[in-house]
């Protein structure tokens, strides 16, 4: 019986893993961040800017499955969380604007990258995709569906966000290590195209942020769906 037990609970591992490692593989703007640094000859905050993204997803994945989530939705919380985005993207396209400006790799001159602002920048732009949420439900509805247990405890939901969690951070390492390996053969054209990709995602993300909180300003008191 416990071997059993045990052994879902490695499934639940690997499935939780496995859908964590999907979520991140969709090229985004932590990915892009990531991939930058890492190419830069900057590991350590290649990784911490994973570590931050997954810490960020932690918390909606704790919030999510164990039915804290629902202020998320309230009006106040999407204020607050669409003015904080739009002043990290910013801050962040300047910076990639600036990088571009004056050359992504120099040689000579390495880009300095700390390590605290590395993990603030990963949790930064996560925290402020709350459909991180939507994710959590689906990734989890995946798993109940394979009726794996019987019943579904708070110790199962724990073990299956943090799986989520170390998928996603594991591939991002991966990703950060394996570029960290080819900067040396990367071209600076190529970092070129790479930082002009992030910074028109970035203004992408900052026009959709500033549209979404003008429409929740102007539906203030409107009632919630």
């Amino acid at each position: 019986m416990d071997y059993i037990y045990f052994l879902r609970i490695f499934l639940l591992i690997i499935i939780g893993m496995i859908l964590g490692f999907l979520s991140s593989m969709p090229v985004g703007a932590v990915q892009l961040e990531v991939a930058k640094k890492a190419i830069n000859g900057h590991l350590m905050p290649a990784i911490l800017v994973a570590i931050g993204s997954a810490t960020s997803d932690l918390i909606y994945g704790i919030l999510t499955l164990f039915g804290l989530g629902g202020f998320l939705f309230h009006k106040e919380f999407k204020i607050g969380t669409y003015i904080v985005g739009i002043i990290v993207l910013s801050f962040l396209f300047l910076r990639s604007q600036n990088e571009h400006r004056h050359g992504i790799i120099r040689r000579d001159n390495r880009l300095v990258y700390t390590k605290r602002v590395s993990f603030l920048s990963g949790f930064s732009i996560a925290i402020t995709n709350p459909g991180m949420i939507i994710w959590w439900i689906v990734g989890f509805k995946i798993f109940i569906d394979l009726e794996l247990f019987d019943t579904i405890t708070p110790l199962i939901k724990m073990i299956f966000i943090l799986s989520g969690c170390a998928g996603l951070v594991g591939y991002l390492i991966f990703i950060a290590s394996i570029l960290h390996r080819m900067q040396q053969s990367v071209s600076d054209k190529f970092l070129h195209r790479m930082n002009k990709y992030l910074m028109g995602l970035l203004i992408f993300l900052i026009i959709y942020f500033t549209v979404k909180l003008i429409f929740v300003i102007i539906n203030y008191h409107s009632p919630l769906p």
